[in-house]
């Protein structure tokens, strides 16, 4: 039997806030012990009904001293408008980062990260949201599913290298 907080990790990359112009860089983990992560990004644009530009980044290191975007692109799924389409989410195509349309809805973007996909060398991922309004909130939460079978309690952390 499956049993999600069993069997995946959860990170709260970036608890639920507002931006101020500036970028936003959710919490780096490291995949070396990943099979799958999903970086789920709650985007509410209501006070500004801007576009959010959401980009996954890459390093070799969890301290992300030289930030690289993806080279390979990944799946992505989207719920446009939660309040109209509930849990409903449609298949995006493929990319290495997503923009939210500018209107006042509440969107939610799942990338589907996986390890191998990364470049050589790079085992440690992000999410950057370039650049957030103050009116505007975004929360970043990762689901890891980890290489090695077993309960999430034995597996290593993945907030260090």
């Amino acid at each position: 039997m499956f049993s999600f907080p069993e069997n995946c990790k959860y990170v709260l990359a970036c608890a639920p806030r507002t931006g101020a112009g500036a970028a936003v860089n959710a919490t780096p983990v490291s995949l070396k012990n990943v099979h799958k992560l999903w970086a789920i990004c709650t985007v509410n644009t209501v006070g500004t009904s801007a576009a959010v530009a959401l980009v996954p980044q890459t390093d070799a290191l969890v301290a992300f001293g030289s930030a690289a975007v993806l080279t390979n692109t990944v799946h992505i799924w989207v719920n446009a408008d939660v309040a109209t389409n509930g849990d409903q989410l449609t298949e995006a195509t493929a990319a290495v980062n997503y923009t939210t349309v500018a209107d006042a809805l509440t969107k939610v973007v799942i990338f589907e990260i996986d390890p191998a996909d990364l470049a050589a060398g790079e085992d440690c991922f992000r999410i950057s949201i370039t650049a957030l309004a103050a009116t505007d909130f975004a929360c970043i939460e990762y689901v890891i599913l980890p290489r090695y079978s077993g309960r999430v309690a034995s597996q290593p952390t993945v907030l260090t290298d």
